[in-house]
C-alpha cells in the first residue's frame, strides 16, 4: 500500500503548484462554490468552512455554500468531491482522518492522493481529553486505574471510526493495557451530546470544539495530545506526561482538496485567498487562543504533508494493530 501511495505521490507533485501566490484577474469563480464539509455541523471541519465561506462570499461577489455530509469519517463526503467534475465549485473541507488515515483501515471508493489535488492545509491542533463531569478522575493515570479497576465498563466517543479522536483512544488503551469500548459518532457535535448525556464517559475532541465545554463546567479536561501543554490550557498536562505513556502524540489538522486535475490557476486562486483569510488579525484572534494554529500552506507544501502524514499513521496503525470494528 505504501508503496503505491508514494508512486501517486510522485505523479501529484507534477501536477500541483508549487506556491500558493497571489490571486490572479483569472474569471473564477463566476457561480456558486460549494464546501463539502465530512463531518456533521458543529465541529471544527463546520466551524472553520463556514467562517472561510462567509469570507470567500463576501470577497468574490458568489455565495459560497456549505453542504455536510458526514458518514464513514469523512468517506462519503470525500468521495463525493473525488467524483465532482474538476471545475473549482466542488471543494473538500476535512481532517487528516479522511485523507491519510482511513487508507490504512478500510477499502476506499476514492483514492486519497490520485483523486484530489491539495489546495492548502487550513490549521493544525491537539486533541483535549474530556470526561464526563461525575466521572471521579482528574488525571489520565487516575482514568487508567478506574479502567484498569473496572474491564469493560468505561466507553470512549470520536466523531468517527478511524480519526485521530478514535486511535488517540485507542493507543491510549494499547499502551496502559486498559479495555474500554470505543463508540463512534458522525462527528465531533453529536458525539460531544453524547459524553454530556454520560452515554460516554470520555473522549478525545479537537481543543476548537472544546474549549466553550470546557470553560462553562460541563466537561472536565484532564489532559491535551500534543507532546507540548497548549498555550491555551496551560494548566492542562499532556498526556505524555503520565508515567508509561511517553512519546504519546495525536493530532488534527483541516485542509482543503479539489478534484484532481482541478485548473491549476483555480487551486492557487483558492488557496491564496484562504492564505489570506487565515491570516487576517481578525480571524487569527477568533481562533489562535484556542490552540489552533493557522497554517495556510502551498499545494506543494500539503502535498508533502499528506504524504508524511500517510507515512506516519500508516506506521502508528500496524504497530498498535489497530482495526475498526
Amino acid at each position: 500500500m505504501k508503496q503505491r501511495f508514494c508512486a501517486q505521490f510522485a505523479a501529484i507533485m507534477l501536477a500541483v503548484p508549487g506556491i500558493c501566490g497571489a490571486a490572479d484577474t483569472f474569471a473564477y469563480p463566476d457561480k456558486p462554490i460549494r464546501f463539502i464539509v465530512t463531518f456533521a455541523p458543529g465541529g471544527g471541519t463546520d466551524i472553520f468552512a463556514r467562517a472561510i465561506a462567509q469570507k470567500f462570499t463576501e470577497t468574490w461577489g458568489q455565495p459560497v455554500i456549505v453542504d455536510n455530509r458526514a458518514g464513514g469519517n469523512g468517506n462519503i463526503g470525500a468521495d463525493i468531491v473525488a467524483k465532482a467534475p474538476a471545475d473549482g465549485y466542488t471543494i473538500l473541507l476535512t481532517t487528516n482522518a479522511t485523507i491519510v488515515i482511513n487508507p490504512h483501515l478500510s477499502k476506499l471508493p476514492y483514492d486519497p492522493v490520485r483523486d484530489f489535488a491539495p489546495v492548502s492545509q487550513v490549521a493544525t491542533l491537539p486533541f483535549v481529553l474530556l470526561v464526563h463531569p461525575t466521572l471521579p478522575v482528574k488525571s489520565v493515570a487516575e482514568l487508567i486505574a478506574l479502567a484498569k479497576a473496572k474491564p469493560g465498563a468505561l466507553n470512549f466517543g470520536s466523531s468517527g471510526g478511524g480519526g485521530g479522536a478514535h486511535l488517540g483512544g485507542e493507543m491510549m488503551k494499547t499502551a496502559a493495557k486498559i479495555d474500554m469500548t470505543h463508540v463512534p459518532y458522525k462527528g465531533a457535535a453529536p458525539a460531544l451530546v453524547a459524553l454530556l448525556s454520560g452515554e460516554v464517559q470520555f473522549m478525545f475532541v479537537s481543543i476548537l470544539t472544546a474549549t466553550p465545554l470546557i470553560e462553562s463546567g460541563r466537561v472536565r479536561a484532564i489532559a491535551v495530545s500534543g507532546l507540548k501543554r497548549s498555550p491555551a490550557l496551560p494548566n492542562v498536562p499532556a498526556v505524555q506526561e503520565t508515567p508509561g505513556l511517553a512519546g504519546f502524540e495525536t493530532d488534527l489538522w483541516y485542509g482543503m482538496l479539489a478534484p484532481a486535475k482541478t485548473n491549476p490557476r483555480i487551486v492557487d486562486k483558492l488557496c491564496a485567498g484562504t492564505k489570506k483569510i487565515l491570516f487576517q488579525p481578525e480571524f487569527r484572534n477568533r481562533y489562535e487562543p484556542t490552540g489552533t494554529q493557522m497554517v495556510g500552506s502551498s499545494p506543494a507544501e500539503f502535498a508533502l504533508t499528506i504524504k508524511r502524514d500517510l507515512a506516519k499513521w500508516g506506521e502508528v496503525i500496524k504497530t498498535a494493530n489497530i482495526k475498526l470494528e
